[in-house]
């Protein structure tokens, strides 16, 4: 029985062979020749489908026929991109499918430009500039990793294709620049007694550790309730023990000790022509905040502020003349108009203060050539008068240089400090009507007070300050 089962199969096995044979060398049918399921290109080249031929008929007689080829691949974009190809003959239709895969295979650019001298311990150094890009993924530097191991650097930067190009330089491993300590503020601070001291903070950053202000020590105190000057100290060091130490001074200084009557050989007399106007306002409140009184040779020719000229008086300021009209033509003339203009913004302030101003500045001030244009020696007449008759005129010392010279109050603010001297009269030249000027009294204010100084308002018992008749 085994045997004659063994016989059947091989009979069975031959029908097969036979048939498969004949299925396959003398059937009529659709024959995709060279074709391929799956191919690959490279990204940005132009793809050409491999060249097939499509027959109809057996192996040994096959009629060639035409095909139609649908889908395309983008040459530009990674991906899978599926082609179909159908042939029909004699109703015989048959399909065939290919996966194109557009793929990038090209290292990425890496370039490594300038000295390997001292390289910091984690890498950097900003003496070099790294470059990378790549054809597919463009531009590639902030993907581009380090590490240091024997003295040696290794650059290497890896597509989003898994490409990877590497570089490697010897280096020296060395951190001999100390950290940036930088303070918030000003390097001196000036606070009148019993206000607070608020530290104003500060930023430390360095070449190899980054930003290390978590690392800043800060020593030295402030008694804001004793005048003195006080220093503290801030040190930081990185992580190779280079160290920077800067120091901020914070002055206290009493309030102004000014009063009538009683001088010091540190007087400062802060003098504001022109006003009152827009900013006059907050030049009084800054005044006094800090108990400081100060002399303002008032103009009448603008009538928005006239309330200011009752205010600067009850304030303890000396409400003084400048002019009324202010017109240079008008009031060097004549002695005549000059005493009509100078006689009409007497009686205004007197209107608003209740008080007979005696106390006078020219126009341009006593030195000014500008009267000529006018009439000649006018201003030494003027000069002459006015004294008979009562009056006081005040020039000045010193020039703040906001009269066209300058608008930025640090410039101002240098520009008095520079100048005021101990056991000298010194009268400051400013104008309330300049918004930069009022932004620089505050520190002039506090660069006195902490230098010992005292602000006084001009009165007729102040030293006289005149200078030279030019006309």
């Amino acid at each position: 029985m085994a045997k004659k089962g063994l016989i059947i199969l091989f009979i069975i096995s031959i029908v097969f062979l036979i048939f498969g044979f004949y299925v396959n060398f003398f059937s009529r049918r659709i024959y995709f020749n060279n074709f391929t399921s799956d191919e690959q290109t490279e990204v940005f080249k132009k793809y050409k489908p491999k060249k097939i031929s499509v027959c109809y008929g057996t192996k040994y007689n096959c009629k060639k026929i035409n095909y139609k080829l649908k889908g395309s691949v983008n040459e530009k974009k990674l991906g899978t991109y599926t082609l179909t190809y159908i042939a029909n003959y004699k109703d015989v239709s048959v399909t065939k499918r290919k996966k194109v895969k557009v793929v990038d295979t090209k290292k990425p650019n890496l370039n490594v430009e300038g000295i390997f001298t001292n390289v910091c311990p984690n890498g950097k150094n900003d003496y070099v500039k790294i470059t990378a890009d790549d054809l597919y993924d463009g531009d590639l530097t902030d993907k581009v990793k380090y590490k240091i191991k024997d003295n040696k650097i290794i650059y290497k930067v890896s597509d989003s294709s898994g490409n990877t190009t590497k570089k490697t330089f010897e280096v020296n491993i060395m951190d001999n620049e100390k950290p940036q300590l930088i303070l918030n503020d000003e390097n001196i601070i000036y606070l009148s007694v019993g206000s607070k001291f608020i530290e104003p903070g500060y930023v430390a950053i360095d070449n190899c550790d980054g930003n290390i202000t978590e690392e800043v020590k800060v020593s030295g105190e402030v008694d804001t309730t004793k005048p003195g000057t006080y220093e503290i100290t801030y040190t930081v060091k990185d992580e190779f023990a280079n160290e920077t130490s800067v120091k901020r001074t914070v002055k206290v200084f009493p309030k102004n000790s000014y009063k009538p009557g009683i001088l010091s050989n540190k007087t400062i007399y802060l003098t504001f022509d022109d006003g009152p106007g827009a900013h006059t306002a907050r030049l009084l409140d800054i005044l006094k905040n800090y108990n400081v009184k100060a002399t303002f040779f008032v103009t009448g020719y603008n009538n928005n502020y006239n309330d200011l000229l009752k205010r600067e008086n009850d304030e303890g300021h000396t409400v003084a003349l400048h002019s009324y009209t202010h017109n240079y033509g008008l009031i060097y003339q004549s002695i005549d108009a000059y005493m009509e203009d100078l006689l009409r913004i007497q009686d205004k302030v007197r209107q608003y203060t209740g008080v007979t101003s005696t106390i006078i500045r020219f126009p341009g001030g006593s030195s000014n050539t500008i009267s000529r244009k006018y009439r000649t020696r006018i201003m030494t007449d003027l000069t002459k008068k006015v004294e008979e008759i009562g009056f006081r005129y005040f020039d000045w010392t010193i020039l703040s240089g906001d009269a066209g010279n300058t608008t930025d109050p640090n410039k101002i603010i240098q520009n008095v400090t520079s100048a005021v001297k101990e056991n000298e009269t010194n009268v400051v030249l400013m104008h309330d009507i300049k918004s930069y000027t009022v932004d620089s009294v505050e520190k002039i204010i506090q660069y006195g007070l902490s230098n010992g100084y005292t602000f006084a308002p001009l009165t007729m018992e102040s030293p006289v300050v005149h200078q030279h008749v030019n006309n």
